[in-house]
């Protein structure tokens, strides 16, 4: 008797609790029935925040959805169609042929392009443009000197004989290297690119990169045979302006003997450059 007379309130608050669930079963799905009577475009959504209620506790669950960050696809595309565009801009520049893009066009791409964070590798693509370029004068330069040593090995004798005796006339290499500087490097575009060229590859190495060095100097040997002074002068400009302001940067960090000793190896460096 003792034991029917525990086990009878359990069982009674077990069949209460029962019923309290059921009735709130019975509440929720009315209400979620009326709801979808009214509007049953909304249906979805209600039904799925009554079914995040927590029976017993009444709470409610949110979901948070973050933005995901992903750049746009289309930034590949961009930056190889833009500098496609920017490397024909330039190789019309050195061709001396019209550009058919306007300025203010090329310069929009190529601010767009450093606002990618791509100044890096578009200095990079240039200056390999301009050094080919260069490259091209050299082999020109390099082509016309074989094909000329060739000319006068085969007019030796003319060369010899008829030339020798005339003093108004140049020697058969003498006359090559002529019509090279007439109708090459006295072309004033042709001559700027060639000395803007070389100023470059200069200004690269005193900055650290490492450049063609046998390059530059079949350039230097180039203008110094067709005799072109102007590239001295510029040289020495841009030495003066360089060094002025390396002069600056020292005096503002080193001391008194560091400074003489930097002064020191810069003297060194160009008797080796010379």
């Amino acid at each position: 008797m003792a034991e029917e007379d525990s086990s009878s309130p359990s069982s009674a608050t077990a069949s209460q609790e029962q019923e309290q669930l059921k009735n709130r079963n019975l509440i929720v799905f009315s209400v979620a029935a009326d709801h979808h009577t009214e509007d049953s475009t909304e249906a979805p959504e209600t039904l799925s925040s009554f079914a995040s209620i927590k029976l017993g506790t009444g709470s409610v669950k949110k979901l948070v959805i973050k933005n995901f960050k992903v750049k746009p696809l289309i930034l590949e595309n961009y930056t190889e169609e833009t500098w496609q565009k920017l490397k024909e801009a330039v190789r019309a520049i050195q061709n001396n042929i019209s550009v058919k893009y306007s300025l203010e066009e090329l310069y929009q791409s190529v601010e767009n392009l450093c606002s990618y964070n791509l100044s890096a590798n578009l200095y990079k693509q240039l200056k390999h443009l301009c050094e080919q370029h260069i490259k091209k004068m050299d082999k020109c330069w390099q082509n016309h000197g074989r094909q000329m040593s060739m000319i006068r090995n085969i007019f030796l004798f003319l060369d010899r004989t008829y030339v020798f005796q005339i003093s108004m006339l140049s020697s058969i290499w003498d006359m090559g290297l002529e019509l090279f500087k007439s109708y090459i490097i006295c072309d004033q575009d042709v001559h700027s690119r060639i000395i803007d060229g070389i100023l470059l590859l200069i200004e690269k190495e005193r900055n650290g990169e490492m450049i063609d060095r046998c390059l530059i100097q079949r350039l230097l040997t180039m203008l110094s045979d067709l005799q072109v002074k102007s590239f001295e002068n510029k040289f020495l400009e841009e030495t003066s302006r360089f060094y002025a302001a390396e002069g600056k940067k020292i005096v503002q960090k080193k001391e008194v003997f560091e400074i003489k000793m930097t002064i020191i190896n810069a003297f060194v460096i160009c008797r080796t450059d010379s």
